[in-house]
């Protein structure tokens, strides 16, 4: 049978595909052009398609149409994706020009008439759930193209590392325009008419000379450079022959002095045709060197004018850059760009080093972290999506090493296996998985895909992380199966697409992934939008850097090595600077965040795509925390920082991804990270979707809390002559840590002047810490380290062990308040201040271990009008305490305007008598009162809501009193109903009444819970003998849930015993359903109610009892 050819034409770059028969391979290479791709291309023992997985797709349109790159007829490189510009190529939304070229200082679009120009130095706040969002507007202040041009398309001319030539085309009429991020220019080639500056708005000409303008419009100044000699037409619009010659450009001035204005005039005509980045790492000093190069020509030489350029450099860049700096800067969304002459200019940074994993240094108990492990082995890797399957892949290859670490070799087999099953049917074509090549857009994608990385070209350096991470663990223990002869070919692949380090490959671009000048990835591979490109996830962009610096250390290929570290190492800086601004210095006066979920090219957004949580907002910028993660932790003040955020938008602490925020939090506070874990961890369920995405396990987060508890926090003063290595600090002692991917041993020397002799494939530590392997390890924790007097604390110590298995004792201190022996106690601290807690563990030898943690006891508020409510008696729910935020109340909004403006707390005067409004999940309050007779007293809290989903907690003097106490529906907001807790004792004095606040229901956390109008006390006799609390009134409350489908719950309370009838009715007023007709006792009662036979719609339920009604209405839903 003769092979089908499918042959394509796309201008000048035709490719040509075949489904070849084995048989006749020989005889069709010599007849078919060299440009021929089979439909299987066999690399080493893998191979991958060029053609799509039957019923998967390809890049397309927004509208899923099929499409080509929008280049031009003499376009020859390999198609470029996920950058700046790259709605020029990529038309996803449809526009034939472009989409919003977001560049910095400049931003552009073309049009049918040209190429739109803005610069826009003032931002916008955009209130947005779930926070604030900054954008810097693209407001156009002038089109530049030709008189009478009409063009149907602007089309990808060529592209350089961090610039682009754009191509409009209309009969005689043809216009180039290059232009590039740092580029304060704009350079254009004009032919077949005049030029054309079409200004949006009345310009100000203040310099009009040789062919030269100086303008100002709407405050923003711009020089236009003609030819020598050329005049310009200025009536509406401004015209000029351009004397002849071909050639214009516009440059954005920082200001209009005509010394500025000469200085960009004398490098106006050298016009940049290449930019390029080289790297060099110099492995002995840990520094890599970055070169940023410009190739410009002259193309007018009147005296004066030199053949450089001027650029303006990012925060990033001119932080570290060796080169002297002008005075001269823009504004733009990533913070001051500070301008440089010159076409180079280069930059030194130093690189923190990476590890393949933590090493075996903390203090956990092996037996326990070895069961851990093994009960992950009760899972397999199962096939799926590239993404998610990914993920899954790199979660086995963590636990690689801890099972290696541990002793367990059949765990570790296990593990290894599993990754190699798994990649190796991703490698292979015709499986359940594989990777597709498409030549049109020269890009591999995994099917199964997702997220877009199939026709949007999506986060393919996400997706390849993870695998590439995988293969790199298996090649630290089967070199033999990571050859290039086997399935490393394969690897290689995968890294080629997302990040190519060689120029001239032929499969795929250079960086496609990473935007060069920028200092980081971008996600989008179209980034068609209204703000430019974009990326939320820098960690895992960081992750796929970190992935392929350990695959080119343990694979011997420098060249992949030296580009994962130039990623690892800028995106680093940028990461810092523009999703943290660790400086202070980026983000727009009066945003409110210190933390960006996305950056976009114009904007910066405090959300995710996927969510508003502020688990999600945060997190996306630390997952998969890993060993290449500590970068994370160089500024380990601003993690205390941003995990505050998190809980002060949680209001408490994270209830997603709880084990990614203990790690991220172990940078800077490990010992706090740890209580959170020994305390939390128990109720994780760590096969729960969310605690899946984030690529963790409990024998992971386990190793990790202990490492960083024993090795203290990374030091970023000491650096290495080895790329895999890390340094931490305790106190005055460090930690130095290594991998030795040689086949030899090979001595590692750092730059404090310590040495250590690392054997050949592993990884080894040493540490100045004085550490004696025969005491017992102690393993303090506390149910919590801060609140208010009488502050009581859950005390642990029986974790501690020792390692060869001899008797403890316990030494618990209490600063100088008390002390005791018991391995868990309670202590109870009154006074306000700081207190050290220390405990010391003692073993029959007599070896001592020991540990402390702090506690602080947070002063109370005052009574508001200064004396304390008596009681018994009414608390009213806005006499809440003075003393403000965090002292008398918590308020996640503190924009409250009405009655005591000023202070957090949301109050509200509807239906005539203020109250507490808007509750939402974490707040709480309190209020100060006195009690003139020791005795049992009953508080009836008084509360209204429509949806029913929040609960409250009552405590009196920091002890619980109530419970949970769920507020079901009362019909209303403001139609309160009273809810008992009692009997309370309490003796005579001052006391304090504090309310939490909280929901069961993670969809409500954000939501209006309820509202809360008073507190009434009474005096409960001491002769009546009551062994359950009396409801002080009659009440029917909401149904549950409603509206319901087919069952719900009515609950109801009787202050007394008495005849009850509860009936419901149909809208119409005929009973449908008598629940209950009979005598009942006092107290609270609840009855279900089956609706299984009624249909759908509004049914009023009526109670009556000793002669009063109430009624509520509900909602069956089928």
């Amino acid at each position: 049978m003769m092979p089908f050819l499918n042959i394509s034409f796309n201008s000048t770059r035709f490719k040509i595909y075949s489904i070849i028969n084995l048989s006749t391979l020989f005889l069709l290479s010599s007849l078919i052009p060299a440009t021929l791709h089979a439909q299987v291309v066999q690399v080493g023992a893998g191979s991958y398609s060029t053609t799509l997985p039957s019923g998967e797709i390809g890049p397309q349109n927004a509208s899923g149409q099929n499409i080509l790159p929008k280049v031009s007829n003499s376009f020859n490189q390999k198609v470029q994706t996920n950058d700046w510009w790259s709605s020029l190529i990529f038309p996803f939304f449809g526009n034939q020009h472009s989409g919003k070229l977001i560049a910095h200082p400049l931003s552009m679009q073309a049009n049918k008439s040209g190429l739109e120009l803005s610069y826009q130095p003032k931002h916008v706040l955009i209130n947005a759930a779930p926070g604030s969002d900054y954008l810097f507007p693209y407001v156009a202040q002038m089109t530049v193209g030709i008189q009478g041009l009409n063009s149907s398309n602007t089309k990808t001319y060529r592209y350089d590392d961090w610039t682009v030539t754009a191509e409009w085309l209309n009969g005689d009429k043809s216009m180039l325009a290059t232009m590039g991020h740092g580029l304060p220019f704009v350079y254009f080639q004009i032919n077949g008419g005049n030029a054309l500056i079409d200004f949006a708005g009345n310009p100000t000409t203040w310099y009009n000379e040789d062919g030269v303008l100086g303008i100002t419009l709407d405050g923003k100044h711009y020089g236009i450079f003609a030819p020598t000699g050329s005049t310009w037409d200025t009536g509406n619009n401004f015209t000029s022959d351009l004397d002849g010659k071909d050639y214009l450009s516009v440059a954005l001035l920082p200001n209009n002095s005509q010394e500025t204005l000469n200085e960009f005039k004398v490098r106006a005509y050298a016009f940049v045709t290449n930019s390029m980045v080289e790297w060099n790492y110099d492995e002995l000093n840990s520094t890599l060197t970055s070169t940023y190069t410009y190739e410009t020509v002259l193309k007018d030489s009147a005296t004066g004018n030199i053949n450089e350029t001027i650029s303006a450099l990012y925060r990033h860049q001119w932080l570290n850059v060796n080169e002297p700096l002008t005075d001269y800067s823009y504004v733009s969304p990533r913070g001051e760009m500070k301008v440089i002459k010159g076409n180079t200019f280069t930059t030194s940074l130093k690189f923190q080093g990476v590890l393949p994993a933590l090493p075996n240094q903390g203090d956990y108990n092996p037996e326990v972290l070895s069961n851990l492990i093994s009960d992950v082995t009760k899972e397999s890797l199962n096939a799926g999506p590239s993404y998610e399957n990914g993920k899954s892949m790199a979660r086995f290859a963590n636990l690689v090493h801890l099972a290696d670490q541990m002793g367990l070799s059949s765990e570790r087999d296990y593990f290894l296996t599993e990754l190699k099953t798994r990649l190796e049917d991703w490698f292979t074509v015709g499986g359940q998985q594989e990777y597709s090549y498409n030549a049109n857009w020269d890009v591999l994608t995994g099917y199964p895909s997702g997220y877009g990385a199939d026709n949007q070209i999506n986060d393919h350096h996400f997706h390849m992380s993870y695998a590439i991470v995988s293969a790199a663990t298996i090649a630290q223990y089967d070199p033999e199966w990571a050859s290039q002869e086997q399935w490393g070919g394969m690897v290689n692949m995968l890294i080629r697409d997302a990040n190519n380090w060689n120029r001239e490959d032929e499969l795929f671009p250079f960086l496609r992934s990473f935007d060069i000048y920028a200092g980081h990835s971008w996600a989008a591979g179209h980034g068609d939008f209204a703000e430019g490109n974009n990326q939320e996830s820098s960690s895992e962009s960081m992750n796929y850097a970190s992935a392929v610096i350990l695959w080119g250390e343990v694979t011997g290929q420098k060249e992949i090595r030296d580009m994962g570290i130039f990623l690892y190492t800028t995106e680093t800086t940028a990461v810092e600077q523009y999703w943290f601004d660790i400086d202070q210095e980026v983000f727009p006066e009066g945003y409110p965040h210190v933390a960006l979920a996305m950056v976009w090219g114009s904007k910066g957004v405090h959300a995710t795509w996927f969510g508003g949580d502020p688990e999600f907002v945060h997190g996306i910028n630390f997952l998969p925390i890993t060993s290449g993660s500590l970068y994370l932790g160089r500024h380990p003040d601003y993690i205390i920082e941003n995990y505050n955020e998190i809980v002060e938008e949680r209001s408490g602490q994270p209830k997603l991804w709880k084990d990614l925020f203990w790690l991220y939090l172990s940078m800077s506070d490990p010992n706090q990270a740890l209580a959170y874990y020994l305390t939390e961890s128990p109720k994780l369920d760590y096969n729960d979707h969310d605690e899946v995405f984030n690529g963790l396990s409990q024998p992971f987060t386990m190793h990790w809390l202990y490492n960083m508890k024993r090795m203290g926090q990374v030091d970023t003063t000491v650096t290495a002559d080895i790329p895999t290595y890390s340094v931490f600090r305790k106190g005055e002692d460090k930690t130095y840590v290594a991998y030795n991917a040689n086949e030899t041993d090979r001595i590692v020397t750092f730059s404090d002047g310590y040495s250590m002799t690392v054997p050949a494939g592993e990884t080894y530590t040493e540490s100045t810490q004085q550490f004696n392997p025969n005491a017992p390890v102690v393993l303090l924790n506390a149910d919590k380290t801060s609140g208010k007097s009488p502050l009581s604390i859950n005390f642990k110590a029986s974790n501690s062990f020792d390692r060869n298995d001899l008797a403890i004792n316990f030494d618990w201190t209490f600063g100088s308040l008390g002390s005791s022996s018991k391995a868990d106690t309670t202590f109870t601290f009154y006074e306000t201040g700081d207190y050290t807690v220390n405990l010391k563990v003692t073993n029959s030898n007599g070896l001592v271990s020991e540990d402390s943690i702090i506690v602080r006891v947070l002063p109370n508020g005052t009574p508001y009008g200064g004396a304390p409510t008596n009681v018994p008696g009414t608390i009213e729910a806005e006499h809440y305490d003075n003393g403000g935020e965090g002292i008398a109340y918590h308020d996640v909004d503190a924009n409250n305007q009405f009655y005591r403006a000023g202070e957090g707390v949301d109050l509200s005067g509807d239906g005539g008598k203020i109250h507490v409004y808007w509750i939402v999940a974490g707040e709480w309050i309190e209020y100060t009162f006195k009690v003139n007779e020791a005795g049992n007293y009953r508080f009836t809290t008084h509360v209204g809501t429509v949806p029913g989903f929040g609960n409250f907690t009552m405590f009196i003097d920091n002890k619980d009193v109530s419970g949970k106490k769920q507020v079901k529906g009362t019909g209303s907001f403001i139609n309160f109903v009273g809810m008992d807790v009692g009997p309370v004792t309490l003796s005579e004095g001052t006391h304090i009444m504090r309310y939490e606040f909280d929901t069961d229901y993670d969809s409500e956390v954000n939501n209006w819970l309820f509202s809360f109008d008073k507190t009434v006390v009474h005096k409960i006799s001491d002769t009546s003998n009551e062994d359950e609390l009396i409801p002080s009134v009659f009440s029917l409350a909401q149904n549950y849930p409603n509206p319901f489908n087919p069952t719900t719950q009515i609950s109801f309370n009787l202050p007394a015993a008495g005849h009850v009838e509860l009936k419901v009715y149909n809208m119409l007023g005929r009973e449908v359903s008598e629940l209950i007709s009979g005598q009942r006792t006092a107290g609270s009662h609840t009855i279900r109610f089956e609706a299984a036979n009624l249909a759908s719609g509004v049914y009023l339920y009526e109670l009556r009892f000793n002669g009063a009604v109430l009624s509520n209405k509900m909602i069956l839903l089928k």
